[in-house]
């Protein structure tokens, strides 16, 4: 379906942007994306979603609002020890009406996938699962005052390939949201079709600076047959 003139004027500045058209947009209103955690690193990046037109986010978070939360952009000091999941989709809702955002379940369907975590355990359990499903991801990994930002197209190799050891340490504010926002962009370029093909490319954000670097599948890792690592 062709965009609405209100969405036209929504997201204006978008469809200027070199190779962004109107059918890109539309790419994004249909998306279906499961977005695993919504704290300090998956709250910026839930919004930045939200407001660049993904038409479903699908929330996937089990824990409480914390107080570091609190800096992640979608909750106010008064919804701590609230429902993250909750909390979080009523920040989306207001933040767009063309964006509708709702807890994950089994039963949904999504399209793609955006892994938000500090734990890289976490990470590599969700990514495995997307890559099994067959959907391209994006896993963003803060750590301590930067973090790791893995793309994972259909084909390309794994987040178990791509990704390397952090340092363990605590994050900060101001890298969670970078790497949470970072992650999010590269998810939306996958989606829009700016990323075609199988490859795919690791991210590191040291002292506020992306290096980027394309990935390469380990060799023998079961990623390059389908099967389960």
């Amino acid at each position: 379906m062709a965009l609405s003139e209100a969405e036209v004027e929504r997201y204006a500045r978008q469809l200027i942007l070199p190779g962004f058209v109107p059918l890109t947009q539309e790419f994004l209103r249909m998306a279906r994306v499961h977005v695993v955690g919504a704290s300090e690193v998956g709250g910026p990046a839930l919004l930045y979603l939200a407001t660049a037109g993904v038409g479903n986010l699908l929330v996937d978070d089990g824990m409480d609002v914390a107080p570091e939360d609190t800096a992640a952009w979608l909750y106010g000091a008064d919804q701590v020890g609230q429902a993250r999941v909750f909390s979080a989709i009523e920040a989306l809702r207001a933040a767009s009406s063309f964006s509708k955002a709702r807890p994950y379940s089994s039963g949904t369907d999504p399209t793609a996938a955006l892994i938000c975590t500090a734990w890289s355990g976490t990470a590599r359990d969700a990514a495995e699962r997307a890559r099994l499903a067959g959907i391209p991801h994006v896993v963003a990994v803060v750590d301590g005052e930067g973090g790791q930002v893995v793309s994972v197209p259909t084909g390309a190799p794994c987040y178990s390939c791509a990704c390397r050891p952090g340092s363990g340490a605590a994050s900060r504010p101001g890298a969670a949201a970078a790497v949470g926002a970072l992650g999010a962009l590269e998810l939306l370029q996958i989606i829009a079709g700016v990323v075609t093909g199988p490859g795919g490319r690791r991210i590191d954000l040291v002292l506020g600076e992306p290096q980027a670097r394309a990935t390469a599948r380990v060799p023998g890792c079961p990623c390059g047959t389908g099967r389960t690592l």
